[in-house]
């Protein structure tokens, strides 16, 4: 199923159909696409898809923008955010194979659902419409950024944990920056979100990493649990998600809003961050550090939902 030789049935997922009107060419040709690119980024929406679009609204929304504006801005941030998730899911797993493999079997390139040549193709294109996207959104700086960080990352530097974890967490200004600049242009209060959300996870993204850690191994991959030791970790961690709430609450929601809505969002984010720091010492499974790491994902998404009311 793996192999890309002239096998019909390994070239059959990315070929289009031989027969049909063109009509059904036409509409079954982009649904597919669609959902063979959700395919890809279906385990990181919550990373790179759902805080990108959520920030984008949370702005537009207190720019009181007419409804036919909001609706517009909406649309293009959904689909800026999905092809700055694709092109990062597409060189990674691209690059990933043999990590995939051991780690994350199910992903439709490892399967064979989608062939390399396929995959090439897609990258190839992807990385042309992201920043075009970006240029006729006014955001094009950060579409490149973005796609030089993409390329670092899943080339080379994903083998140190440094370069990763400096990729992941600084990888918060090319996706916050353009989600507010979309609508308006940055303001100080747009980059004290940005940095007080990219040095903490710059520190506590290696939750990430306590799922993977047999692959990581077998790979030779420094990952910071590999580097530092899995004991360390959990306990850094631990204490990292556990004072988090002290980000939000100081540089984040009360920062910039009084209003009584904000002990509530306060109290959501905190319960996520308490819940991860309460989790993360229990060594399980690697299935159960994934569950920890996906309410790390969903704490980000929280927190950038607050601004509906914090901004």
């Amino acid at each position: 199923m793996t192999s890309t030789s002239g096998n019909p049935a390994v070239e059959a997922p990315d070929s289009a159909p031989a027969r049909g009107s063109g009509l059904a060419l036409f509409v079954h040709w982009p649904v597919r696409e669609l959902w063979l690119s959700w395919r890809f980024i279906r385990n990181d929406p919550w990373a790179g898809f759902y805080p990108g679009v959520v920030f984008t609204l949370a702005v537009a929304f207190h720019q009181h923008l007419p409804p036919g504006r909001f609706t517009v801005i909406a649309l293009a941030s959904v689909v800026y955010f999905w092809l700055y998730l694709y092109t990062f899911c597409l060189t990674n797993q691209l690059a990933g194979m043999p990590e995939d493999r051991l780690n994350k079997p199910s992903r439709p390139l490892v399967k064979g659902d989608v062939t390399l040549r396929g995959t090439l193709l897609r990258v190839t294109l992807a990385f042309l419409a992201f920043p075009l996207t970006g240029w006729a959104l006014g955001v094009w700086q950060w579409a490149l950024l973005w796609q030089a960080m993409t390329l670092l990352h899943n080339l080379s530097g994903a083998r140190h944990w440094v370069i990763k974890n400096a990729v992941i967490g600084f990888g918060v200004l090319p996706m916050l920056a353009p989600a507010w600049q979309i609508t308006t242009p940055l303001t100080a209060d747009a980059w004290r979100w940005m940095l007080a959300l990219a040095i903490p996870i710059f520190f506590l993204i290696p939750v990430q990493d306590l799922r993977d850690m047999h692959g990581d191994a077998e790979l030779r991959r420094t990952t910071f649990p590999l580097a530092f030791g899995e004991i360390f970790t959990r306990r850094f961690l631990c204490a990292g998600f556990a004072l988090l709430p002290l980000v939000d609450h100081f540089l984040i929601i009360r920062a910039t809003s009084a209003t009584p809505l904000a002990w509530p969002a306060e109290a959501a984010t905190a319960a996520l961050c308490w819940t991860i720091a309460w989790r993360v010492p229990h060594r399980r499974t690697a299935a159960y550090d994934h569950r920890t790491y996906r309410f790390f994902e969903y704490w980000y998404t929280a927190v950038l939902a607050t601004a509906f009311i914090a901004l």
